[in-house]
């Protein structure tokens, strides 16, 4: 079974999706982790070079990738939860591909937490806020949470 953590940056996909895996004995896979790989450079270094449309194209296609090759495993191996990028289900089908493959769980988390979480993490980890002025933060991650909700709220589960 595969199981697609997805949220807003700083809504603790990662973190949770780790310590799941553990609880559970289960495979942890970072898609960003799996994206440094694919690419051979950081996710921040593939923003800038790509800007965002061409960076969600590669994380189309690893999110496949990783989906075949989990896939294709002895059933036992199976078990994996995905941490997704914040962006991942708002791109082409990403989500009805992560719907249709497993089961997706977003990670809903107020605005105001996830300011305050975001404004005390390294800038090279979120190609998306380096110049984002830390006082306007709260107005941006409102901004684009509203965009991106529906694609959230279309999830299996919330929590």
């Amino acid at each position: 079974m595969l199981v697609f953590l997805i949220g807003f940056m700083g809504s603790g996909k990662t973190t949770l999706g780790r310590a799941l895996s553990k609880q559970l004995d289960w495979r942890f896979i970072d898609l960003d982790r799996e994206i440094e790989k694919f690419s051979g450079c950081s996710v921040s270094q593939l923003f800038s070079q790509s800007e965002e449309s061409g960076f969600r194209k590669i994380e189309q296609q690893v999110l496949y990738n990783v989906v075949n090759r989990i896939q294709n495993q002895t059933p036992a191996k199976q078990n994996c939860i995905i941490s997704c990028g914040g962006g991942a289900p708002c791109y082409e089908q990403n989500l009805t591909f992560m719907k249709s493959n497993g089961f997706v769980i977003y990670l809903e988390v107020s605005p105001e937490i996830l300011c305050e979480r975001l404004l005390h993490t390294s800038s090279t980890n979120r190609p998306l806020l380096p110049s984002k002025d830390p006082s306007n933060l709260l107005i941006y991650i409102r901004n684009l949470l509203t965009q991106r909700l529906p694609y959230y709220k279309a999830a299996h589960w919330e929590c």
